[in-house]
């Protein structure tokens, strides 16, 4: 299985999670600036929103475990694990995002993939021509809140 899901999430945001996600897995294990979050023999990797500043970037939670020919023993538990916390976010984060399309002279496209915690949703509305969400420090997606 491999799946991924994006969000843009602050600190405050971060911390709700992790205290979610510590229900969840079995151990969180920090590196530099992500997380693995282990389910038995198998991990889900977290990479947290990173914010410089006005710009926040977006984070992402995955399982990749498709392409291996390891036998997994706790292969299942770590999808039942990565569902869980996807459907967690999903509930508590805003999903009405759009994102200016350079290529149709920066209209607002939908986006419903990418998900808005509750704390950042509060960030970029409190200043919204000044707080900017962006998909990666290299890529042109800008998302607004929207739909």
């Amino acid at each position: 299985m491999d799946a991924e899901i994006q969000f843009f999430m602050t600190q405050k945001d971060h911390a709700e999670f992790l205290e979610y996600a510590d229900t969840v897995v079995l151990d969180i294990i920090q590196h530099e600036n992500d997380y693995h979050l282990m389910v038995g023999d198998c991990g889900l990797h977290l990479v947290p929103s990173e914010q410089e500043g006005e710009i926040m970037y977006a984070g992402r939670l995955e399982i990749r475990l498709g392409q291996t020919d390891i036998p997994y023993q706790d292969l299942e538990r770590a999808k039942s694990a990565f569902r869980k916390l996807r459907n967690w976010i999903k509930k508590h984060y805003w999903s009405r995002l759009a994102y200016l399309n350079k290529n149709k002279k920066n209209k607002l496209t939908p986006s419903r993939v990418h998900w808005l915690g509750p704390d950042a949703k509060r960030w970029k509305e409190s200043d919204p021509d000044k707080h900017v969400l962006k998909l990666s420090k290299t890529s042109w997606m800008q998302f607004e809140i929207g739909f």
